[in-house]
């Protein structure tokens, strides 16, 4: 909610987002009538989706099929799925998961009741093999799934990139999987090529930057996102990033974060101003000062490449993750020893942060280093 607006009366019983005693609709999630009973109480998980391969949610690269996802029971305890309605009379885009009628509308809100219906991004997953995994999830929280990210093979190793959505600024969703798809097609094209990951990563950060401009918008409160990118390979592991979505080196010889946010706070314990515990308890701490979109100004994404001794992980995320388990060592009691792959380590870190309150949305990508080997069925 924005400062300009009237204080909040109450919080959404679906979402928990703010919202006034007049409202007649939540403004994060749709859902009508926010603050009666007739919704779940605050903190209740949504139902997920997963979309199917055919389906362009920026995920995960083209091309790629993504494993299936696990049941909700499987993987986060007991989630309640919409009951399937009856379709409305006269075509239209489908039935209403709540109210079960009216026409659902261009902007995926139900015209009768005003829920925002799934979208087919509440909880996503795609893996590359050995070489990487990625999960992404609405969190508890929030009625939308507003990160993406997008994995794909490179000849010696992988590459990915997780973007998450400006909650406060509208088509932010569309800016974070567009954002994502544009990054990662640039990285596999150039790094395939040849060219140093170094370059390709900046060439891959202004791609991305150049679409999320692009996209219409009010001046005031244009798309935007944040963006992280990896490269690992046999030659050692590169990293790109604006804004505060995150990369971690997690390994039984020690871990530590590899990015530096672009926030408020950041900014004010590298000048001094602050000490870290003063900026990151102010409510200006995660305010960013870089990011991806058409009032952003120049973009100059961060780069750094490094070449480790022994072999770790490299975990990308968004603030959904790092905002309950900030701390590198943290991460790491989660996700070493690896015991079920790079999908499986994912699904620990998405469960630990759910399990730490799930406030915002969730995004997590696990990369091996070194990567393993390629075989004859992945080179073919």
């Amino acid at each position: 909610m924005n400062a300009d607006q009237h204080t909040p009366a109450a919080l959404c019983r679906t979402c928990g987002a703010p919202v006034n005693d007049r409202d007649r609709f939540c403004e994060e999630c749709g859902r009508p009538d926010p603050t009666t009973p007739r919704t779940p109480p605050l903190g209740t998980a949504l139902p997920h989706a997963s979309p199917s391969p055919a389906s362009r949610d920026g995920a995960f690269a083209a091309g790629h099929v993504p494993r299936p996802a696990p049941s909700p029971e499987e993987s986060f305890g007991p989630r309640t799925p919409p009951q399937a309605a009856p379709a409305p009379a006269g075509g239209g885009r489908g039935a209403c998961v709540d109210c079960g009628g009216g026409a659902i509308g261009a902007d995926g809100y139900c015209e009768q009741c005003g829920l925002r219906q799934p979208s087919g991004r509440e909880h996503v997953e795609a893996e590359a093999g050995g070489l990487g995994a990625a999960v992404s999830d609405l969190g508890l929280r929030r009625g939308r799934n507003e990160d993406a990210f997008a994995l794909a093979p490179l000849p010696a190793g992988v590459c990915a990139v997780v973007c998450d959505g400006v909650a406060t600024a509208p088509g932010s969703e569309e800016a974070s999987r567009l954002a994502a798809e544009a990054a990662l097609g640039v990285l596999t094209g150039r790094v395939s090529a040849g060219m140093d990951p170094r370059a390709a990563m900046r060439d891959a950060a202004a791609r991305a930057a150049e679409v999320v401009a692009g996209l219409p918008g009010d001046p005031d409160s244009s798309p935007a996102c944040t963006f992280v990118s990896a490269v690992v390979d046999a030659s050692g592991i590169t990293v790109g990033w604006v804004g505060d979505s995150r990369a971690y080196w997690l390994s039984a010889g020690g871990s530590c974060r590899l990015t530096t946010d672009d926030s408020w706070a950041s900014s004010m314990v590298e000048q001094g101003a602050m000490s870290a515990e003063d900026a990151w308890a102010d409510r200006r701490a995660h305010t960013l000062t870089a990011w991806l979109g058409a009032d952003a100004g120049p973009v100059e994404a961060h780069v750094a490449a490094f070449r480790p001794t022994g072999p770790g992980l490299v975990v990308l995320c968004s603030d959904g993750l790092w905002n309950d388990l900030p701390e590198p060592s943290a991460l790491a009691a989660v996700a070493l020893p690896v015991r079920d792959g790079p999908l499986g380590t994912a699904r620990r870190l998405l469960r630990a942060a759910l399990d730490a309150g799930g406030h915002d949305n969730v995004t997590v990508a696990v990369l091996p280093y070194p990567p393993p080997e390629p075989t004859r069925e992945r080179g073919r």
